[in-house]
């Protein structure tokens, strides 16, 4: 089987890591998996064994990256323009071209390839994501966005949230996946003991809807009362002007040193504010490595594996993170159980297999 994966850029978001460990994975499993990306984006953030195929505006392909700034204004024109024309010259060649971010659906969909090798994977409901900040630009990415669960396009979405979603529909889903070899789970649950600090974790995000501040005021409610209460926030991305004493910014340069910062805090929280019910990176990452999880409901946690507090609610951070503290450790154990247990179908060997097997099978939209 031979998949094809168009990207604009490589960047470092969530979805390009999916993206980069499924091709790694297929290719494990016997498939010939290229990326195909603009010819300016640098080399991959995340690393895979898929060969890299670059075009250019005329959809020329490159073997190296030829480092050309990007121009503000008319890359997004140049990038789809370029892409189009280079799936019309090489499309044809693949079983399966998997677009993936919103904007990418329409240089597959017009390409000349066969319509039953045109595949989508849906990681989120993209045009909630340009609700900020309000302007023209954002409101034509929103219509875009909308726009491309329209086209005819044989879609999987990564949560059964998205079955019938805004206007997403499907019937398939397949979850983003776990390297198990790297985010495993910790000897032992955290201790919470009056002569240690109680440290806690989140990852810094500037979207308001994935709710770093409500996690910053959250913590300065806690900490007001229990001067055993750290912060660590891996990536920074704090608020202007935002410190605290007892708070640092840590940022892991790879997965290694990511699943290190779970197993090193004793709670992580996650207060995500929309699309409740979808996969989550540091919700998953952190169940794998037996780390106790507050969150507003992000697959797979649940009150059995979990704390659920609600959305907007740093007050209900703080009292789940005064629960977690106080919980015995046979009960804090049997949560973490349960935790591991909901990550196994994560695994990034089975969640390629049933990419395959959807592939193969050729299932309609």
């Amino acid at each position: 089987m031979r998949i094809l994966i168009p990207v604009p850029t490589f960047e470092r978001a969530g979805g390009f890591r999916v993206l980069a460990e499924l091709a790694t994975h297929w290719r494990a499993a016997g498939a010939d998996v290229d990326f195909l990306v603009d010819h300016r984006s640098a080399e991959p953030y995340f690393p895979t064994t898929a060969r890299i195929l670059r075009f250019d505006r005329q959809g020329l392909l490159h073997e190296e990256a030829r480092r050309v700034a990007f121009a503000p204004g008319i890359n997004a024109w140049s990038i789809y323009l370029g892409m189009w024309r280079a799936l019309n010259q090489i499309g044809g060649e693949y079983n399966v071209i998997l677009a993936n971010h919103s904007f990418t659906t329409f240089p597959v969909w017009l390409s000349s390839a066969a319509r039953q090798c045109k595949f989508y994977y849906i990681q989120a409901y993209e045009p909630q994501l340009y609700e900020h900040p309000p302007g023209l630009r954002s409101a034509v990415f929103r219509f875009v966005s909308r726009l491309s669960y329209r086209l005819p396009l044989k879609r999987i979405v990564n949560s059964p949230l998205y079955f019938r979603y805004a206007e997403i529909r499907s019937e398939r889903w397949i979850p983003p996946g776990i390297d198990e070899r790297l985010f495993w789970r910790r000897p032992a649950p955290p201790v919470f003991v009056a002569d240690r600090p109680i440290w806690i974790g989140t990852v810094g995000r500037t979207e308001p809807i994935k709710g770093t501040v409500d996690v910053l005021s959250a913590f300065e409610q806690f900490a007001a009362r229990e001067p055993r209460a750290h912060l660590r926030v891996a990536f920074g991305n704090l608020p202007a002007g935002w410190s605290h004493p007892r708070c640092e910014v840590v940022v892991p340069r790879n997965d290694a040193e990511l699943a290190e910062f779970y197993r090193g805090v004793d709670i992580l929280v996650a207060p995500g504010r929309c699309q409740l019910g979808a996969c989550h990176y540091p919700v998953m990452e952190a169940l794998a490595c037996g780390t106790p999880v507050v969150t507003t409901g992000y697959l797979p946690a649940d009150e059995e594996n979990a704390w659920i507090v609600p959305v907007c609610a740093p007050d209900r951070i703080a009292a789940a993170v005064s629960d977690i503290a106080a919980t015995a450790p046979e009960t804090l154990r049997a949560k973490l159980d349960r935790g591991a247990e909901a990550m196994a179908p994560f695994a990034w060997p089975h969640v390629a297999g049933k990419f395959l097997g959807v592939f193969s099978a050729g299932a309609g939209p």
